[in-house]
């Protein structure tokens, strides 16, 4: 039976090669992004120019490049403390959050994340008793959403909702912030060793 000691040791060993394979693959998607930078400049075309901005604005789309810009910020917490109704009222819920994304798209947003993960097009947050679920992986409040796009519009949309009025309603704490510049993360398909063990609880038997 392998003790604690030997456990531990194979861990850390697991956790420095996952480490090791994440820097690899950065360094490998760098010396890719490199060689189409190359290629385009060494042949001086336009058609491939064109293709490789095409790319870059797919890559935009699909929410697999970085993006920095004016926005807004919202931050959500639940309410400090439960009062009359169901305790269930007031607390942050996944068709809360939705409803928020589904708003900032309509009203233009560029970019969107959620505790610094990015949405993207199968991105639906879940609930998970008093956490959520986006991309996989579990996050507790407060919940940060980040949206580049026009920060008056973005702003006025998420301010005015009415599920927004009546989370406020049940003292669930909504903070909307203008940014002169913010910065949306790209979505990461690959997590690293410590990313894989969030959100998960110790159990003391």
């Amino acid at each position: 039976v392998s003790t604690v000691k030997e456990l531990t040791s194979e861990l850390e060993a697991e956790n420095a090669e996952n480490i090791r394979l994440m820097n690899k693959l950065a360094s490998l998607e760098a010396e890719r992004e490199q060689l189409l930078k190359n290629i385009g400049s060494s042949l001086n075309s336009e058609e491939i120019d064109g293709l490789l901005r095409n790319r870059d604005y797919e890559y935009l789309r699909a929410g697999l490049v970085p993006v920095k810009g004016r926005g807004i910020v919202i931050t959500m917490e639940d309410a400090p403390a439960i009062g009359e109704l169901d305790a269930e009222e007031y607390i942050i819920h996944d068709n809360d959050i939705n409803a928020i994304l589904d708003e900032l798209k309509a009203n233009g947003a560029e970019a969107v994340s959620i505790n610094d993960e990015r949405v993207i097009t199968t991105t639906k947050p879940v609930c998970a008793g008093p956490t959520i679920i986006v991309n996989d992986n579990r996050y507790p409040p407060p919940y940060v959403v980040k949206a580049i796009g026009n920060p008056d519009v973005l702003y006025e949309a998420v301010d005015t909702m009415v599920q927004v009025a009546f989370m406020r309603l049940m003292d669930i704490r909504i903070n909307i912030e203008k940014k002169d510049e913010i910065t949306v993360d790209r979505f990461h398909s690959f997590r690293s060793f410590e990313d894989m063990f969030k959100g998960l609880e110790v159990v003391e038997q």
